[in-house]
C-alpha cells in the first residue's frame, strides 16, 4: 500500500488499531493495589495541610461529612454554599470569574472553570505565603491524585488466565488532526490507553504497574522532535532541519536561548536530569506554544494544569524570545496558513489528506481558527507517519511480538527479551518509519526514531545507537537499574 491516506488504507489502519487495544498493557496487580496504597495517604496528607491551613476540616466525598458541622467543605461538592469556591470566598480568597473566552475571542482553556479558578489564584498567591499558598497547591494535588485514582488506579482490568490486561478501544478517525484517538473499552475495560500521566511527579506511580508479558520487554519508539520537523519544511528553516538532521537537541538549544543558561542535551554527558530535565521541558513547551500560535494566558494555563505555576507576563516573555530566536514561524509558516485559509479555507497534508476551516469570515481577526490551523498538518504529518508504521508492522509481525500502545508519534512493543530478538525488531520498526514525506514547498524530510527498554513504562533506558552494540549496552544498563531499584525497595 502507498504512503498516501485512502478510506481504503483506513478501514484496514482501524482492524490494526483493534487488535492493538484488544491486547491491553499487562497490569502488575501487585504493584497496583500498593500503588492505591499510596495515593490514599498521599491524599489523606494534602486534606490535613488544607485543614491546618483553613482551620476548617477538609473531606471528600458525602459519606464523611458530619451532621451539622459548618466549618467543613467537601470538595466534591461543585455547587451551592458548600461548594469550595463559596468556601474560599468565606475564607477571605478573591475568586476570579472564569469565562469560556477571552478578550481576544480565543478559548482560554480546555479545563473547567473550577480548577482554572484555583489555578489563577496559586499564581497570584492572594495572601502572600512566604512559600506560596499550601492549601491551593494541596486541593490541586488532590485533584491530580483523584484523577490517577479514577482514570487509571481503579480501571476496569481484563482478566486473561493470571494475568490482567488495561485494554483501550482507539479510533483512528477520531480527532480532526489526523491522530488517533483512544478511550475506555466498549466493554468498560481500562481508560485512554494514549495519555497516561508523565511529566508530574506523580507519573511513575502508575507507569510501574504496567508491565511486560512474562519473558518479554518493552521496547518504545518514537519519532525525534516529531512536529518541529514538519514545522520547520514549512517555514523554509533550513538551518533548523540542518540542526534536525545533524541530531541536535532542539529543546535543548531554545531553552538555553530563552532562560541564559546551558540547557544540554539528554545524550550529552553534562545532562543532569535533575536540574536540566524541567528547563528543556519548558523549551519544548514554548516551542509547540509558538508554533502553534498560543497565548501567553493560555499557555500559563497550560502549564498549571500540569502543576507548573507560570504567571502570564513570563510566559509571553518566553514567548517573545522564541520569536526572536525563530522569525521564521510566523513570517513563512504562519502566513503560509493564513494565505491558504483566505484563499479557500482548505489545508493539504503532505498524505493526500485535507482540511476545510470553513468557519474562517472576511473583516475578522479569525485568531482561534488560524491557531487550530497551524497545528494540522505538523500534527497530521507525525500522526499519518506513525499509522503507516503501525501498518506495516501489523503486517509484518513473526509470532509472540505486538504493539500494545500507540502515542501519536510513538509506539511502544512486547517482545521476547533477547539481544538478537530486539535488535531483529528494530531493523523492522526503522523500516516501518523509513519514509519521505514531501511538502507543498518541495522540502522533504525523514523523521528519524528513537529507542528505549524497560520492562514496565516508568523505568527505562534509552540506547545510544541501533545497533547490537546500542542494544546489549542498554539492556545491561537497564539490568543494573532494576537491580538498584529492587534493592533500594527491599531495604
Amino acid at each position: 500500500m502507498s504512503d498516501r491516506i485512502t478510506s481504503s488504507y483506513l478501514h484496514a489502519l482501524q482492524a490494526c488499531y483493534y487488535d492493538i487495544g484488544e491486547r491491553g498493557i499487562r497490569v502488575d496487580r501487585d504493584r497496583l493495589e500498593r500503588a492505591k496504597l499510596v495515593v490514599a495517604a498521599m491524599i489523606e496528607e494534602q486534606l490535613r495541610i488544607a485543614s491546618a491551613q483553613w482551620g476548617i476540616r477538609v473531606y471528600i466525598g458525602a459519606e464523611n461529612a458530619v451532621k451539622g458541622d459548618t466549618n467543613s467543605v467537601n470538595l466534591n461538592s461543585t455547587g451551592g454554599e458548600a461548594s469550595l469556591l463559596k468556601k474560599m470566598q468565606s475564607l477571605g480568597y478573591k475568586v476570579p470569574l472564569i469565562t469560556k473566552k477571552n478578550n481576544e475571542g480565543d478559548y482560554e482553556s480546555k479545563y473547567s472553570t473550577g480548577e482554572l479558578a484555583l489555578q489563577k489564584m496559586l499564581a497570584t498567591n492572594q495572601f502572600n505565603h512566604p512559600n506560596g499558598d499550601n492549601a491551593i497547591r494541596a486541593i490541586l494535588r488532590v485533584r491530580e491524585l483523584g484523577k490517577l485514582n479514577s482514570a487509571y488506579l481503579n480501571a476496569k482490568l481484563s482478566k486473561r488466565g493470571d494475568y490482567y490486561y488495561f485494554l483501550s478501544g482507539y479510533n483512528v478517525a477520531g480527532t480532526l488532526t489526523g491522530r488517533r484517538s483512544s478511550k475506555k473499552h466498549a466493554f468498560g475495560f481500562g481508560n485512554n490507553g494514549q495519555n497516561f500521566p508523565s511529566h508530574s511527579d506523580i507519573a511513575g506511580i502508575f507507569r510501574t504497574c504496567l508491565v511486560a508479558r512474562p519473558k518479554n520487554i518493552l521496547l518504545s519508539v518514537d519519532q525525534v522532535q516529531a512536529e518541529d520537523w514538519p514545522v520547520s519544511a514549512l517555514s523554509q528553516n533550513t538551518q533548523a532541519l540542518i540542526e534536525l538532521r545533524t541530531g541536535v537537541d532542539r529543546h535543548s538549544k531554545l531553552a538555553t536561548a530563552i532562560f541564559g543558561q546551558n540547557v544540554p542535551s539528554k545524550t550529552d554527558p553534562a545532562w543532569d536530569k535533575s536540574k536540566h530535565e524541567g528547563m528543556r521541558y519548558m523549551g519544548k513547551k514554548v516551542r509547540h506554544a509558538r508554533n502553534y500560535g498560543m497565548r501567553a494566558q493560555r499557555m500559563s494555563d497550560s502549564l498549571a494544569q500540569e502543576g507548573k505555576v507560570v504567571n502570564v507576563q513570563m510566559c509571553q516573555v518566553l514567548l517573545d524570545k522564541a520569536a526572536a530566536v525563530d522569525p521564521s514561524v510566523t513570517a513563512v509558516f504562519h502566513t503560509y496558513i493564513r494565505s491558504c485559509l483566505e484563499r479557500n479555507q482548505t489545508l493539504y497534508s503532505p498524505f493526500g489528506w485535507e482540511r476545510q476551516f470553513l468557519s474562517v469570515r472576511p473583516n475578522s481577526d479569525n485568531n482561534s481558527i488560524f491557531n487550530e490551523a497551524y497545528s494540522w498538518i505538523p500534527q497530521h504529518t507525525v500522526g499519518a507517519n506513525t499509522g503507516f508504521a503501525v501498518f506495516y508492522l501489523e503486517e509484518n509481525y513473526p509470532e509472540n511480538q505486538c504493539i500494545i500502545q500507540e502515542g501519536h508519534d510513538s509506539i511502544v512493543q512486547d517482545i521476547p527479551c533477547s539481544a538478537e530478538c530486539i535488535l531483529q525488531t528494530l531493523e523492522r520498526t526503522s523500516k516501518a518509519f523509513d519514509r519521505k514525506i514531501k511538502f507543498h514547498n518541495g522540502i522533504e524530510i525523514q523523521i528519524p526514531i528513537e529507542a528505549e527498554l524497560s520492562y514496565d513504562f516508568d523505568l527505562k533506558v534509552s540506547l545510544d545507537t541501533l545497533d547490537e552494540s546500542g542494544v546489549r549496552k542498554a539492556l545491561d544498563k537497564l539490568n543494573q537499574k532494576i537491580a538498584a531499584r529492587n534493592a533500594k525497595e527491599a531495604a
